[in-house]
């Protein structure tokens, strides 16, 4: 079935394209090998969820994945379909990929009112909030070929206590690490998670200590 998705053109970050999925993907793929660059950037929600004890839930990515089969990722990823928001496209993919159901607020502040409202409800549902939106360029792995694919990325972050049911084909397995063993493991075995999770991690460091700072106090 053909999935409408959102890119852009990087000539003009402004003028968003709709396209398919997969056309996207195949046409990338292909000016990359012949120019060395990309053209356009596909619109993603890329969503870290920490529980209370400040752990972040890793996905293992399905092994049926087209991209970055098998490697630990962020908690929750997705395409932004045509039509829809990128906090939509947040509650969307929390409820397909971890059947958990969740709550987006539009900044920290809102997140605070909130979290303050409903900690004690945290195993029922996820608190997340909106940290970032630009461009980054990670290295995908397409058909066991290393690919760089610009997102046009929406970042968020949020906090969960309750039960995780990975879904079958999106998510082989669920694992949790405090920061400074996800810090540790990311340097000795770097290959195995995905580049979107390094850059993320590298770029966020501060910003993601504070907020699981503020979520274990």
């Amino acid at each position: 079935m053909s999935e409408i998705i959102n890119t852009y053109s990087l000539d003009n970050p402004y003028n968003m394209i709709p396209m398919d999925r997969g056309e996207f993907y195949r046409e990338q793929v292909e000016i990359f090998k012949k120019e060395g660059k990309a053209t356009k950037a596909v619109e993603i929600v890329n969503i870290l969820i920490f529980n209370s004890h400040g752990e972040l839930i890793i996905q293992k990515r399905s092994f049926n994945k087209a991209h970055n089969a098998g490697l630990l990722d962020k908690s929750v990823g997705g395409h932004i379909k045509n039509g829809d928001t990128p906090d939509y496209t947040v509650m969307v993919e929390t409820i397909q990929e971890l059947q958990t159901p969740s709550i987006v607020l539009k900044d920290q502040e809102d997140f605070n009112k909130t979290y303050l409202l409903l900690k004690d409800y945290l195993e029922t549902i996820a608190i997340i909030s909106h940290l970032h939106t630009g461009l980054i360029s990670p290295i995908k792995i397409v058909n066991n070929e290393k690919i760089p694919i610009a997102n046009k990325v929406h970042i968020y972050m949020g906090v969960y206590d309750g039960r995780i049911r990975p879904v079958d084909r999106e998510a082989k397995g669920i694992l949790f690490y405090s920061l400074a063993e996800l810090e540790s493991e990311m340097q000795k075995t770097p290959e195995v998670f995905t580049d979107d999770l390094h850059l993320i991690m590298k770029q966020f460091k501060d910003e993601i200590k504070n907020f699981v700072e503020y979520i274990t106090k």
